[in-house]
């Protein structure tokens, strides 16, 4: 059984200031049990911070975190592995076209049909949400208060697995809000501290340990990804 896990954790892999040993170390001091590095459209902190994890004790759920765009506007998927599919070459390509913005290359690469951002080089989140099932993720919306509210309704209604309720900007009404929208959706949802740094400079994201699911939520999560 596990009781503290935090989703959402960014490492050296891409704007992180920890490296993913660095960051098990450092979620083991904050007596974290299970934890998701979840880098900016890139897996390669993956495998080093699960080798760090079976040293420490700490289960790691390999996971991304994927840009999309939707109406012009910033919206993050979060994806989690149940699997190895995450190691596919042809998903690193994948994710090295999206980081790089060259999203109809990132679709063509994966012969994903899409009606959307047809003359666009950002990906959409409908196709972010099918590249990401494709290789096995199971999908997970990110911070949903930083989306404009007038889109929220109509992204949440896209084939997500869950929403990331629990999140470093959210207040508690915040929080309560959009686990009610997820369990009324017959969605799970997810808690993450955003950790990009220790630098208590940094504002905009948490430590690793301000936020995180208890043991019976991170029992309805693992049932959903396993």
């Amino acid at each position: 059984m596990f009781y503290k896990g935090d989703f959402h954790i960014h490492s050296t892999a891409s704007d992180g200031d920890l490296t993913p040993s660095e960051i098990v170390s450092l979620a083991s001091n904050e007596h974290m049990d299970i934890i998701s590095i979840t880098d900016h459209n890139t897996i390669l902190g993956v495998e080093e911070a699960i080798e760090a994890g079976i040293k420490l004790g700490i289960t790691v759920i390999p996971g991304v975190e994927l840009s999309s765009r939707y109406k012009n506007k910033s919206v993050h998927i979060l994806g989690y592995f149940k699997d190895d599919r995450y190691k596919d070459k042809t998903f690193e390509r994948f994710l090295n076209l999206v980081k790089n913005h060259r999203g109809n290359d990132a679709k063509h690469l994966i012969n994903l049909q899409s009606s959307y951002n047809k003359n666009s080089h950002r990906l959409s989140v409908d196709d972010g949400i099918k590249a990401l099932k494709l290789f096995g993720a199971t999908v997970v919306l990110a911070h949903p208060i930083l989306i404009n509210k007038n889109c929220l309704t109509e992204i949440i209604n896209m084939p997500f697995d869950g929403i990331e309720a629990k999140h470093f900007t959210h207040t508690p009404s915040d929080m309560e809000f959009f686990m009610k929208i997820a369990i009324e959706s017959g969605l799970f949802y997810t808690a993450g501290s955003d950790f990009h740094t220790n630098k208590q400079t940094d504002l905009k994201h948490g430590l690793i340990g301000d936020i995180y699911l208890n043991s019976r939520e991170i029992d309805a999560f693992l049932k959903i990804l396993l």
